[in-house]
C-alpha cells in the first residue's frame, strides 16, 4: 500500500516539476538575452596613399661642386618631385608631375615647360627650356641620347656600368666621366670643366635631367 501510494506521488508531480525547470532556464535565458551586449560596428578600413618615392632610393638626392665656370647646388627630391637649387649663376625651381608628365619651373634664366614619357627601354623630353625649343630621346639599351636644346643638336654615346659618356651638346664637345664609389664627375663640357659630386644619384638621373646643364651661349 505504501508503495502504491509513492508512485502516485510522484507520477502527479513530475510534470509540475518539469514545467518549474523549464520555466527557470526560459527565465534564464530571456536575462542572458538582456544582457548580451549590442553587436560591435564594422569600420571600413581607410585607404592611406602613400607619396610616390622612386622605389629602393633615397628620398633625397645632391648635386654640387662646379662646371660651366660657375659653381653648382642642386637638390633633388625624390617624395615632392621637385629639382631646387643654383647652377650657371641662376636659381632652379623645378617640379616633375608624373601624373600629367610635365616639368615646369624655371632654370638658367629661363621658363621650364617640357613634357615627358618614361618606359623602361626609352625617356624622351620635349618643349622649351633655356629659351629654346628642347627635345631629346635616351634609348637606355643602344646607350644613346639624340635630339636638340639650345639651338643646337645634341648626342651622346654613354654607358651606365662604366659611368663615362661622349658626344656633344651647346656647339661643344662632351666627355665625362663619372666615379661610381666617390661620385664625382669629372671632364668637359659647354667649354668649361666639369667638377661636381653626385650623392644618391647616378649617371641617368644626370642624363634626364640633361636639358639643365646646358649653359645659355
Amino acid at each position: 500500500m505504501t508503495h502504491r501510494l509513492l508512485a502516485v506521488i510522484l507520477a502527479v508531480s513530475a510534470p509540475s516539476c518539469c514545467a518549474a525547470a523549464n520555466a527557470t532556464l526560459e527565465s534564464a535565458a530571456a536575462s542572458a538575452d538582456s544582457m548580451r551586449l549590442p553587436a560591435l560596428p564594422v569600420f571600413k578600413r581607410a585607404e592611406i596613399v602613400a607619396p610616390r618615392v622612386a622605389p629602393h632610393r633615397p628620398r633625397v638626392a645632391t648635386m654640387t661642386g662646379g662646371m660651366n665656370h660657375t659653381p653648382v647646388d642642386l637638390t633633388f627630391d625624390r617624395v615632392e618631385w621637385t629639382i631646387k637649387g643654383a647652377i650657371n649663376l641662376s636659381g632652379v625651381d623645378i617640379k616633375i608631375d608624373h601624373d600629367k608628365a610635365k616639368i615646369t619651373g624655371g632654370a638658367n634664366q629661363s621658363p621650364v615647360d617640357l613634357s615627358f614619357v618614361y618606359s623602361p627601354e626609352k625617356y624622351s623630353v620635349e618643349g622649351g627650356a633655356n629659351q629654346s625649343p628642347v627635345k631629346y630621346e635616351i634609348d637606355w639599351q643602344k646607350g644613346t641620347l639624340d635630339g636638340y636644346a639650345n639651338h643646337s643638336p645634341l648626342h651622346l654615346d654613354f654607358s651606365l656600368a662604366n659611368g663615362t659618356a661622349k658626344g656633344y651638346a651647346n656647339h661643344s664637345p662632351i666627355e665625362l666621366k663619372l666615379d661610381a664609389p666617390t661620385g664625382k664627375m669629372t671632364g668637359a663640357m659647354n667649354f668649361s670643366p666639369v667638377g661636381v659630386t653626385l650623392t644618391n644619384m647616378d649617371l641617368s638621373d644626370f642624363l634626364q635631367s640633361f636639358f639643365l646643364f646646358l649653359k645659355q651661349p
